[in-house]
């Protein structure tokens, strides 16, 4: 076979394979006219079009308050559409939260717009964002550590949509972490109110007006079930814009709040902490009383609890944040370490006054004297376990209610 019918039958191979996967629609002739209009369209728009340039009006005094100039244009108008939230993680100690946010931008730039019916009737067209301009979206109040503001997208493949009044639409994915204050006084049965905020920086208030909005859809409880995880959930979204003011004017500047209000699931906690510490409190009370045994083993049982228990605040310590306020689970390991140092004292205490007590009791033998000897008998060991018991199983019922009945 020559070379030149080689080549013919690559050519044919090729053009069989190529017609296969040919779509005629994509090439009718209207398809054919929207792209040439688009071309002529695009090349009209961006011709002396400056991207580095903003098209925000600054002849404005920012020591003079709004609307002071009726000749003016309004101010520039940049909005933020919430489209998904997901809660990443919470850090107690650094009252740190993170979530990841997908968000719609909205911003007007007039030297964008045109005559749809010039352009074949084009109402809007996507191009690359680095060919318009756009605005620098910032978290406010964020530290901007590597892992504090994290942005998903393809700094090559950003798109843009223009349409012909002007108006450009963005896209944007990123992960926040967010400094929230947190109030751990009801912990494990907390619930924390965070707040992840949005300027422009640059900008002031008398410059650009910041308007931020939240879709309808992600406004549904049935919406928030997935957004949180396993430790905490979602219970409230909402949104607001605020304007950080300062005396000069100059640092003024408006700020697109997303207010999440989080509830932590103590479950966790009940199974792990609240729980064994009952049993252990219980099983300890009864070791401590035992009949039978000696003092030195009644004090080992004792010092164990106090030790299990010391240990449980250290882990508890390490998930909540270093502040005054002690929490109620601290509070519940505290109260059931009181208990068995009551305990241990109660235990000692008898087996000193019985000590001291009995042989001047039954050298009076009296009625009142043999009743005060049975009575420091095994009978008050029983009365102080059977207290101390009840004491400890209604700690634990008060913690298992508030978990229960708390709104």
């Amino acid at each position: 076979m020559s070379q030149k019918n080689v080549l013919l039958y690559f050519y044919c191979l090729i053009y069989r394979v190529v017609t296969a996967y040919y779509n005629p629609e994509l090439y009718v002739p209207k398809y054919y006219d929207f792209l040439t209009s688009q071309t002529n369209l695009t090349k009209d728009l961006f011709n002396g079009y400056d991207a580095t340039l903003a098209p925000i009006y600054t002849k404005v005094d920012p020591k003079k308050p709004l609307g002071y100039d009726p000749e003016a244009p309004k101010r520039f108008n940049y909005t933020i559409l919430l489209y998904s939230l997901k809660l990443v993680e919470v850090v107690e100690p650094e009252e740190k939260v993170s979530v990841v946010m997908e968000v719609m931008e909205y911003w007007y730039d007039p030297r964008l717009s045109w005559n749809e019916s010039l352009y074949n009737d084009i109402p809007y067209f996507y191009t690359r964002q680095a060919n318009v301009w756009s605005p620098t979206l910032s978290a406010f109040g964020v530290a901007y550590s590597r892992n504090d503001l994290i942005d998903f997208r393809d700094q090559d493949f950003r798109l843009v949509c223009v349409t012909s009044n002007g108006m450009i639409y963005d896209y944007i994915s990123v992960r926040v972490s967010a400094n929230c204050p947190m109030d751990v006084y009801k912990f494990p049965f907390d619930y924390q109110i965070c707040q992840i905020r949005f300027c422009l920086p640059v900008f002031n208030q008398m410059e650009v007006e910041i308007i931020n909005n939240i879709y309808q859809g992600v406004l549904k409880s049935e919406a928030w079930k997935t957004m949180g995880n396993s430790e905490w959930k979602l219970t409230n979204l909402t949104n607001r814009v605020e304007t950080l003011s300062y005396d000069d004017g100059f640092g003024s500047l408006d700020l697109g709040i997303f207010e999440i209000t989080i509830r932590r699931n103590p479950l966790y906690y009940i199974y792990m902490i609240i729980f064994p510490s009952f049993i252990i409190n219980a099983i300890s009370i009864i070791g401590v009383f035992l009949k039978g045994a000696d003092k030195m083993s009644r004090l080992n049982v004792g010092l164990t609890n106090i030790m299990t228990m010391t240990f449980i605040l250290g882990v508890m310590s390490d998930k909540i944040p270093r502040t005054g306020t002690v929490p109620m689970l601290g509070v519940y390991i505290i109260v059931n370490l009181v208990i068995m140092i009551i305990a241990i004292a109660i235990v000692s205490g008898i087996t000193e006054l019985r000590q001291w007590a009995l042989p001047k009791l039954k050298a009076r033998q009296t009625t009142l004297s043999r009743k005060l000897e049975t009575f420091l008998g095994p009978p008050i060991e029983y009365t102080c376990a059977v207290l101390l018991e009840l004491m400890t199983l209604a700690l634990f019922l008060i913690m298992i209610g508030y978990w229960l009945f708390d709104p």
